[in-house]
């Protein structure tokens, strides 16, 4: 806890220095544009996802498909990418619009992080081994040899 508010001390360093850097660069009047800009997408991100992100990332975890860590934080990473855009600065605007980037992840299913799903595990998918008995019309049964029902090798 001790190095996160360290951390939030920087930020805000950094925030005040970005402002100061980018009206000496653009002008105060386009600085305080862009920062009402960034507030106006910020609240208008905030306002769309509401609760729907969250019933979005309960919906995907329940339909047990084939689903990426991106899929299940996109809504975390959606709204925390708002609330960085509504703080003043430009340093929390590059970290939101990072956050906001597209990245492909590994299926977690496939990494076998369900422990409720059950996938088999066979070298040889076509083979299902078990016993039988083989009937004839007038009712006489025999067990065939096993060797005899094996596929060649």
């Amino acid at each position: 806890m001790r190095y996160m508010s360290w951390a939030l001390l920087i930020l805000a360093a950094l925030e005040v220095i970005s402002i100061i850097l980018m009206s000496n660069l653009i002008g105060g009047g386009w600085t305080l544009l862009l920062i009402m800009l960034s507030i106006a997408c910020g609240v208008f991100m905030l306002r769309n996802i509401g609760l729907s992100g969250l019933f979005l990332a309960v919906a995907t975890i329940r339909t047990g498909s084939n689903v990426s860590l991106y899929q299940l934080l996109w809504p975390l990473r959606y709204v925390l990418a708002a609330i960085m855009l509504i703080s003043p600065g430009f340093v929390s605007d590059i970290f939101a619009a990072l956050l906001l980037l597209p990245f492909s992840g590994k299926p977690l299913a496939s990494t076998g992080s369900n422990p409720f799903s059950h996938t088999p595990q066979s070298d040889q998918n076509d083979i299902i081994e078990g016993e039988f008995t083989v009937e004839n019309n007038n009712g006489q049964s025999h067990r065939p040899n096993r060797q005899q029902h094996l596929p060649p090798r």
